[in-house]
């Protein structure tokens, strides 16, 4: 039992310095992230030209940071938004084309809690 233990410290030490650690799943509850590297990418179907498609929500950061993006079916960044330490209300919303919208999330080194919900007009 004792070994087990050791192995799973172990385990989560190396996730904790490699990818960082989450807990949580990001549009649908609050995402606990500690030490989190690398991104996270979602997509939103539009199917009506002019719909309003994005993220609502709120981030409070201890260290590092996240960057939100809000990228159109034919690529190009409609919306944007970065989180530096503190506590930000996010907003990243975007009208355009119907199509595939993709949201890409970087986190560098982040820690702190993300809470986001799709939105739509």
């Amino acid at each position: 039992m004792r070994l087990l233990l050791v192995v799973l410290l172990l385990a989560l030490t190396a996730l904790y310095l490699t990818f960082g650690l989450r807990l949580g799943y990001m549009t649908l509850t609050p995402t606990y992230l500690w030490n989190a590297t690398g991104e996270n990418r979602y997509t939103f179907g539009v199917y009506d030209e002019n719909q309003q498609v994005g993220v609502r929500g709120s981030c409070t950061v201890r260290s590092g940071k996240a960057t939100f993006r809000l990228v159109s079916p034919g690529g190009t960044q409609i919306a944007g938004q970065v989180c530096p330490q503190g506590k930000w209300g996010l907003n990243v919303l975007g009208t355009g084309d119907a199509g595939r919208y993709r949201l890409t999330i970087e986190l560098e080194h982040f820690t702190g809690m993300i809470d986001i919900e799709e939105a739509r007009k």
